[in-house]
């Protein structure tokens, strides 16, 4: 029996000594020198990948460009600053804290000492700050990962690759300063760099008003690395000399900040997120699409995939840690993410184009997942007793990532190159065309006031509040459109420049149109004349698109329910020519002639010169052979729009037909 139990004691002994002995690291700790090599092909891949979007767009496009607008808001902020030495988004006589992230516009402002072309200023900053997060984004993973560099490597790889980070590099947005800011704050708080943690942590507001949810992040992590210090020495905290200085910094970062908002426009935080929360608010929007739209398909889309898969094990192996009372570094970056998207869920529901508002998560997610990824392998390699699997398991997935990361990204690049001819089309061709054909002391209401504002020369009044806060508190009234009026009345506006899906001008012809380039999201200029000018209702416009959707489904139940829409449009906006005008259309296709001719007739009684209307009520008694009324019309189509071919030709047919007798 001794023997039985002394064999049973020493195989049970070996089981444990091959679990506990099988190696699960990959060690790699790079000398200085190679860490040289290292940091140099971080530069140069990020470089080189940001420069080639650059670079195809602007052989695609005949040009270089910005996939959004509001980079030229932080360009007139920063350019007028220099010119006028006022903050201010028109010479020195619109001072207002019109700029999300202050110090993004303070550095453009300085880059204008140097170049005055605004395009190349803007990539270069967008650019260096990708160079710096990634550089910093490895030194943090290399803390994170200790000593294993491979993962460090592999996870910076998959960063560099990155298809929006190199995206919003090259838009001419703060994007990539707030992430390198972000990344460099949680570096020097793991390494408990006093001085540069203080500097960094305090940029963080300066950079956008978002970054308080990071500035949250550290505050309850730093509570949670105290609390577990008790049973943990090893944990490295901040003394309270460290904690005065760190209060001492911030505080006048703080002061300053809040300063110069109340002293700019009389709130704490800049008007763009005022206006934003405003304009974007929870009643209006839907918090579940947001979730469901703009967060989980966001980050489910591509690489992201796979990334999301690790991201979730690194949060369960997070949660966990805190079940057993011991500290996680994920603590920090799992806290920062779900605060992010909690604030925007509850306060800002929208993401705005890209999602640029989600991608500052994007670093720390890749981090989590990462972390996530190589503590499943290593506990899955430790069961099955495998270190191929709990080494180099991580080490595929990671491979994986980055491979359809640069897919991604190569994808990302035609999106790109495309959305900067879109915003060229239409804001910037609006500007320029404003400049041209307007006078000096011209001023312009519009909602987009980037591109416009700064290539204009023109005052702008914004009615997206953006840079002109007294709208702010009205722009989600009912009755907003007739507020606006009587501001743009009040202050002597001269022009509309409206993209159609925001404000939608009926009864007047458009001096400029971006209606040949594209059927979707039109720009359009209008002389504003404040006894004529008709603009629709919030609830009216919205209803025209509607109605729009619902004609060319060509579906016919969709169709038969478009009248009691425009209906409902008339009892707001009874002199609108355009719901007529719809009316009429929507008769004609559902063979209700007389209704149909009727409503056309009163569109264009409404508005003589609308040439659509003229069009298709001279195509419509073609067709019902009224040969005479379609010529007098057709006519009529032809002195406003005289290069229509098809017409001319449709017109010579009801000529000949008439000369043969017909009537």
């Amino acid at each position: 029996m001794k023997f039985n139990s002394s064999m049973a004691k020493s195989k049970k002994q070996k089981q444990v000594q091959t679990k506990v002995t099988i190696n699960t690291e990959i060690i790699y700790e790079p000398d200085k020198n190679i860490k040289i090599l290292i940091y140099s092909g971080i530069v140069l891949i990020s470089f080189f990948l940001s420069f080639i979007c650059l670079f195809s767009a602007n052989k695609t496009n005949g040009g270089f460009g910005f996939p959004l607008d509001d980079p030229w808001i932080h360009l007139t902020f920063a350019k007028n600053l220099v010119d006028y030495h006022s903050f201010s988004y028109f010479k020195n006589e619109m001072a207002t804290a019109g700029s999300t992230s202050p110090i993004y516009t303070l550095l453009l402002a300085a880059g204008f000492l140097v170049t005055s072309n605004e395009m190349i200023l803007s990539y270069i900053l967008g650019i260096a700050f990708l160079i710096l997060s990634s550089v910093f984004f490895y030194k943090l993973s290399s803390y994170e990962f200790e000593k294993e560099g491979i993962y460090a490597l592999l996870v910076t790889a998959v960063f560099l690759v990155d298809k929006w980070m190199n995206f919003i590099s090259v838009s001419g947005m703060e994007t990539t300063m707030f992430i390198f800011i972000l990344i460099a704050t949680a570096y020097f708080y793991r390494q408990k760099k006093v001085l540069p943690f203080a500097v960094f942590v305090s940029l963080i507001l300066w950079s956008r008003p978002d970054g308080l949810a990071f500035i949250g992040a550290i505050a309850i992590d730093i509570m949670l690395q105290t609390y577990f210090s008790k049973s943990n020495p090893d944990i490295k905290l901040f003394s309270k000399n460290d904690f005065v200085k760190i209060g001492i910094i911030a505080t006048v970062f703080f002061v300053l900040y809040v300063l110069m908002n109340y002293t700019l426009s009389g709130s704490l935080l800049p008007n763009t997120y005022n206006a934003k929360l405003t304009y974007y608010a929870p009643e209006f929007r839907s918090r579940a699409d947001f979730l469901k739209g703009e967060v989980w398909n966001y980050f489910t889309a591509g690489s992201y995939a796979i990334v999301m898969v690790g991201f979730f094990a690194g949060t369960i192996l997070a949660l966990f840690d805190l079940f057993k009372k011991k500290y996680n570094n994920s603590f920090l970056y799992v806290i920062f993410i779900l605060a992010f998207i909690f604030m925007y869920w509850y306060k800002l529901p929208y993401a705005h184009r890209f999602g640029r508002y989600m991608m500052p998560v994007i670093p720390f997610l890749v981090i989590v997942s990462s972390v996530g990824f190589k503590e499943f392998f290593k506990s899955f390699g430790k069961y099955i007793n495998n270190r191929t699997v709990a080494i180099y398991g991580t080490v595929l997935i990671l491979l994986l990532i980055i491979v359809l990361s640069f897919n991604n990204y190569l994808d990302n690049k035609s999106e790109y190159i495309k959305e900067c001819k879109y915003i060229n089309d239409r804001q910037v061709m609006a500007a320029k065309w404003i400049k041209d054909n307007t006078q000096e002391n011209d001023i312009i209401a519009t909602h987009d006031v980037g591109a416009i504002g700064f290539y204009s020369q023109r005052k702008i009044i914004d009615v997206a509040g953006l840079v002109t806060p007294e709208l702010i508190n009205k722009i989600s009234d009912v009755n907003y459109v007739s507020t606006m009026n009587e501001y743009l009345k009040k202050n002597g506006v001269t022009y509309l420049a409206f993209l159609r899906e925001w404000y939608r001008v009926v009864n007047q012809t458009p001096l400029f149109t971006t209606q040949d380039i594209s059927p979707m999201e039109i720009m359009e200029v209008y002389k504003y004349d404040p006894a004529k000018t008709n603009i629709l209702s919030k609830m009216s416009n919205s209803i025209i698109m509607e109605v729009q959707n619902r004609l060319s489904s060509r579906n016919p139940q969709q169709i038969q329910s478009v009248p009691q829409l425009l209906i409902r449009s008339l009892q707001t906006d009874p002199n609108s020519s355009l719901t007529y005008f719809y009316l009429g259309i929507s008769g004609m296709l559902t063979n209700d002639n007389k209704a149909g001719e009727s409503n056309m007739l009163k569109a264009i009684e409404i508005y003589p010169e609308f040439k659509d209307a003229l069009l298709q009520l001279g195509i419509f008694y073609n067709r019902t052979n009224r040969k005479e009324d379609a010529r007098k019309y057709l006519e009529k189509y032809l002195l406003l729009n005289p290069n229509d071919q098809k017409v001319k030709d449709q017109l010579k047919e009801i000529n000949e037909a008439l000369q043969n007798g017909q009537k």
